[in-house]
């Protein structure tokens, strides 16, 4: 679920690159990418661009010691790097798949975005923790790159406080598409647990 929404997230960065400004509240993924849209879509360069995603700090309540320390370890050294092939179709309007992979379980309690920066809250309802999780993020873009910062709160699953982790997530054009992936459109980002 967390690699989800950071996705949806990225993908609206991408989004928003361009147009006018666009501020809505209490909105599904769809309806902002809809509004993103309607305001002059994305302005972003197509090409071939590389995504960082990189936990930053991990605050997990209940675990103690050594165990608490592995799972931090073992967070904040994941770095998840991926690239993808922008068409120039895909530059003009991204794909409500992409953009609402959130399978109807997520609303923007607000979206903001206007002059090269971008923030909102979305709040998701929690399969596998029961509650809400709640992901405010607030970033800068341009036309060849973005960066957003993510910061989620989600209730543990005895009750107890709540689990916070802080994301970044970066991306640039590197260039021009290779030929073979400029015939394919990029793929809908894999769902995964987390």
């Amino acid at each position: 679920m967390r690699r989800t929404v950071i996705v949806t997230t990225a993908a609206l960065a991408l989004a928003a690159c361009g147009g006018s400004e666009v501020s809505i509240t209490n909105a599904s993924p769809e309806e902002v990418a809809k509004k993103v849209d309607e305001a002059g879509g994305a302005g972003f360069k197509p090409g071939e661009w590389e995504t960082t995603v990189e936990t930053v700090s991990v605050d997990i309540p209940g675990l103690d010691g050594p165990m608490e320390e592995q799972m931090r370890q073992i967070m904040l050294k994941k770095k998840q790097v991926g690239r993808h092939c922008v068409t120039p179709e895909q530059a003009k309007s991204p794909s409500a798949e992409v953009l609402a992979n959130s399978q109807g379980r997520c609303t923007y309690e607000t979206f903001r975005m206007a002059g090269g920066k971008i923030d909102g809250t979305l709040v998701c309802a929690s399969q596998e923790m029961g509650g809400k999780m709640t992901m405010r993020m607030s970033g800068s873009f341009t036309g060849t790159s973005f960066a957003i910062d993510n910061a989620m709160e989600s209730p543990a699953p005895n009750g107890g406080p709540a689990m916070k982790i802080t994301a970044r997530t970066t991306g640039k054009r590197i260039g021009d598409c290779p030929a073979a992936k400029a015939a394919t459109p990029a793929p809908a980002p894999a769902k995964t647990g987390g």
